[in-house]
């Protein structure tokens, strides 16, 4: 039998704190399965090769590369090539003692049945975007999330301002994904941009001091003026923060192997002007290196998306058409903007350089790592097709450094021998070794450590079901079942014949803004006879925690870890709690039952364990909510649906649900008897009658067995 035995491994508010610091594993908590990239025995670097179409080169030897540091040509030990479809093909030998190590450990997103493939964060610049241009990013994210994005692609949407920690970590879920896209709006703050020219700057009023004041003699200096929100310390302040959202963004992305890709989508980054005050300006340069300093170290290639698109009408230039100071200085001592795609420029280059300070400064911050910039264009699809096309193979190069580590940045050159190439990399590193990660030592940072990681630890496979029970007044039943599959545990066979082992079991329950809102910890003690083992290696453990939740958007994360080894699964689900008070239509779960009426009229619910034989029956049950009523008849219709691998196996025909103005019901019955065993997937879609567009889908998976 399993025993739960109720005992708090870790204290959920000591793990809140450490959650709610960081989105992803914090600095100290780092697996030993992370890429160090530079020390003073080996460097490593990432090489992007194409033809003149920009098609990714796959076939490259180890002696087609020459690596030269600070100048000087190096002697490369090792060549990998990293194709999302092709795989892993090495040359060389790499080093034994190196701080490099390969990710050998199975991981992977949480909806992918693989390896990561690609990992892709787009950072949202709304400091700059006008909100004109909002509809036409909203679309691109949507179009790439709906039709480009692959399964084991790990995604990121951040905002540089108005973002919500649940909707800003990685993931592969698109539901999550979609809900982050439709929340970049308008976001109203004092360092927004405008297209509007700047108003006549106002001065402070001061009060002209009394004939008899001690102060009457003073004379008054000018007060300080007043600047909108287009003023040039405040474009620098806004180009500060994107790059400060960037540099954060591939700190988090340093601890997942491989080659990442960081969108910036701006309207620009104003690095190349002449501020009032030497700090802005120091710091902006100051960022630039540090972000290519750290893309180098995290393997990540930035790229830069400029939303504005090509305008084609004089004058319309986006937020840089205001008076300000130019780096580039100008002829004419009226037109202060000349450089910064102001009047004069309009004049001169005419609407094709529109902005030209701003893109000069996206693609400088593109150029640092080997990306791509897009910028005076319409056609934001082909810009992210180019740069998915450069996600699609890598080369990773290492070699240990002839030069001392000096603390100075060393610029990096790549040469390939192949004619009509094209070859995109990091330009350097800062001469500073990594400093060793230490391993987490114990089981509470190494558990805090999984919930954390944006990757899904597969050393033990955690499969979950979440039942969602929808209440008309007070918050919603949330019922979390896991189901563990024994077979990769090392449990142990007594000298009474049962097999023991324990589990460590910590969930945690995150709302839309990161906050802590719940949790569940337990150690479970596993002491299971000869045939209870046997049924858990055909239908696995099962393990169920309850709560309540008010309408909202959360995030469920649980670890699974064995004692005796270490070995570690996870899971994270995002769940989404409709408001039934709104009148909008929703729907609840879909709960299975395994009906055997040869025994009994009983129905066995399916929680954690799916799996049902051939003798059985499977039954179904949803309930829906706020479905209009005509005559006293809810007006929704239900199609059920199964499916395997993608193919449709059954379709049922739409049919009225049945219940009253609070709460609908759905359910179904289907025979097992000839189904061939494997896995299936019942959908049941609740359809308007009166709105056809006003749906809501509910899927879950079932298996069927011999036994």
């Amino acid at each position: 039998m399993i025993r739960m035995v109720p005992a708090f491994l870790i204290s959920v508010l000591i793990l809140s704190a450490a959650l709610g610091v960081q989105k992803q594993k914090p600095k100290e908590e780092v697996s030993p399965d992370d890429v160090i990239r530079i020390t003073t025995n080996l460097v490593q670097t990432d090489v992007i090769v194409t033809d003149k179409n920009d098609q990714i080169i796959p076939d490259l030897k180890l002696d087609d590369f020459e690596v030269y540091d600070n100048g000087k040509k190096q002697e490369l030990q090792f060549m990998e090539f990293v194709g999302v479809e092709t795989g892993r093909r090495s040359e060389g030998t790499r080093p034994k003692n190196s701080e490099i190590v390969q990710a050998e450990k199975e991981t992977e997103p949480e909806t992918s049945a693989g390896h990561v493939k690609r990992i892709m964060a787009f950072v949202i610049d709304d400091l700059t975007i006008p909100y004109t241009d909002l509809p036409s990013v909203r679309q691109m994210l949507l179009d790439f999330i709906n039709n480009k994005m692959l399964d084991g692609d790990l995604v990121a949407i951040v905002r540089v301002v108005g973002g919500k920690g649940l909707l800003q970590q990685f993931t592969s879920d698109r539901a999550l994904l979609r809900r982050a896209i439709a929340s970049i709006t308008i976001n109203l703050n004092p360092f927004m941009a405008s297209d509007a020219p700047d108003p006549v700057k106002v001065n402070n009023p001061q009060a002209i001091p009394a004939v008899d004041s001690p102060s009457a003699s003073i004379e008054v200096a000018e007060t300080p003026e007043i600047y909108n929100s287009n003023d040039e310390f405040v474009r620098l302040t806004r180009g500060m923060s994107t790059l400060s959202t960037a540099s954060f963004v591939i700190d988090s992305l340093k601890e997942i192997p491989g080659q990442k890709n960081l969108v910036i989508i701006s309207a620009g980054v104003p690095i190349f002007e002449a501020a009032s005050t030497g700090t802005a300006f120091s710091n902006l340069t100051y960022l630039l290196n540090v972000l290519s300093d750290k893309a180098v170290r995290s393997g990540v290639v930035i790229n830069t998306l400029d939303p504005r698109g090509l305008r084609a009408t004089p004058g319309v230039v986006g937020f840089q058409a205001t008076p300000a100071r130019s780096a580039l200085g100008g002829s004419d001592p009226n037109d202060a903007t000349f450089g910064r795609g102001g009047a004069l420029d309009q004049a001169i280059f005419g609407p094709v350089l529109a902005g030209a300070s701003e893109h000069l400064g996206l693609s400088t911050v593109a150029n640092l790592t080997g990306g791509v910039a897009v910028v005076n264009t319409n056609n934001f699809s082909a810009g992210l097709d180019k740069i998915l096309a450069r996600s699609k193979g890598y080369y990773e190069l290492a070699y240990a450094p002839t030069e001392r580590f000096d603390k100075k940045f060393h610029k990096i050159e790549i040469k390939v021998k192949r004619e009509g190439i094209k070859v995109y990399h990091h330009v350097g590193y800062l001469a500073v070794e990594d400093k060793t990660s230490q391993t987490p030592k114990t089981k509470e940072q190494l558990i805090a450590a999984a919930a954390l990681s944006p990757l899904k630890a597969r050393d033990i496979d955690v499969t979950p079901n979440i039942s969602l029970k929808l209440a008309n007044r007070g918050p919603a039943s949330v019922d979390i079942h896991l189901l563990i599959d024994p077979k990769k545990l090392a449990l142990v066979k007594g000298g009474n014949g049962n097999y023991a082992g324990s589990l460590d079991i910590v969930g945690f329950v995150f709302d839309q803004m990161g906050r802590q809102r719940g949790g569940f910890s337990e150690t479970a003690t596993l002491d299971l006879t000869e045939s209870d083992y046997q049924k858990a290696m055909r239908q696995g453990l099962t393990y169920s925690a309850s709560t309540q939740l008010p309408a909202g958007y959360y995030q469920i994360r649980s670890v699974v870890r064995e004692a005796s080894t270490g070995s570690v699964g996870t899971f994270s689900k995002y769940l989404e709690i409709p408001d039934l008070s709104k009148g909008k239509l929703a729907v609840s779960s879909i709960f299975l039952f395994a009906l055997d009426s040869a025994t009994s009229t009983n129905p066995i619910p399916l929680l954690g364990s799916r799996i049902l034989n051939r003798k059985q029956e499977l039954r179904y049950a949803l309930t829906v909510y706020n479905a209009k009523i005509k005559d006293g008849v809810p007006q929704a219709k239900a199609q059920m649906i199964i499916s395997q691998a993608g193919n449709v196996l059954f379709k049922e025909p739409e049919e009225n649900i049945k219940g009253n103005s609070e709460a609908a019901t759905k359910l179904g019955q289907l025979g097992l008897s000839k189904v061939a065993p494997g896995r299936y997937v019942l959908t049941v879609i609740i359809t308007d009658a009166v709105d056809a567009k006003n749906r809501v889908v509910r899927s879950i998976d079932f298996t069927v067995d011999v036994f």
